[in-house]
């Protein structure tokens, strides 16, 4: 499961137009492209414009997988709050974690893009990923939730792959990544989205 953040007017760097096989395929669902009689030999050529396309127009779509997207959008909040924007209400921030298509205008999108990269600049973004990692650090390995670390009944630990025949697992929040080029990457598509609709 990914979240996939439209922009709502993006800004045009590059034409659709100077991407043809993008724009031929693009509005096709999987099975109408599979059936286009020119759809193998094209493939490799649209994914290639397709890339070129959303480069060049970095407003116009944004993805992460839930476990990027999470952190990333947690830190906006904490962004937001920082810097005193008021741009990020908790209704809001609580549907930006589903995809349910809530986001902000073009000036809430520009003002959290420059304080986003302020953040970058002037190290608050560098502290928040070091005070996030001493905190993931300090956390305790948890039971396995297949084996509950034991050796009784039907699911054992000596016989349990996910935690490696140990009963402890790490925990996961650690799962979730944090990475100050994921935040300079969203910088940078709100700048340019007129707006956002998280999908």
């Amino acid at each position: 499961m990914g979240m996939d953040v439209y922009g709502n007017s993006p800004k045009i760097h590059k034409a659709a137009s100077k991407f043809p096989i993008y724009v031929k395929y693009n509005d096709m669902n999987w099975a109408a492209r599979e059936k286009h009689p020119n759809w193998e030999k094209e493939k490799d050529e649209f994914w290639n414009q397709y890339n070129s396309y959303e480069s060049s127009n970095p407003g116009v779509y944004f993805r992460n997988n839930c476990w990027w997207w999470r952190p990333l959008w947690d830190y906006c909040r904490f962004v937001d709050k920082h810097y005193k924007l008021n741009l990020i209400s908790e209704e809001l921030y609580e549907s930006g974690h589903c995809n349910d298509g809530e986001g902000l205008d073009n000036e809430g999108a520009i003002k959290l893009s420059i304080h986003l990269q302020m953040s970058i600049e002037d190290k608050t973004a560098q502290s928040y990923a070091n005070e996030r990692t001493e905190w993931l650090n300090s956390l305790e390995s948890e039971d396995c939730s297949r084996c509950n670390n034991n050796n009784r009944g039907y699911k054992k630990k000596k016989e349990c792959n996910p935690c490696n025949k140990t009963g402890k697992t790490e925990p996961f929040e650690k799962s979730y990544p944090f990475d100050l080029n994921n935040v300079s990457d969203f910088a940078e598509f709100l700048e340019f989205s007129g707006g956002f609709k998280i999908c």
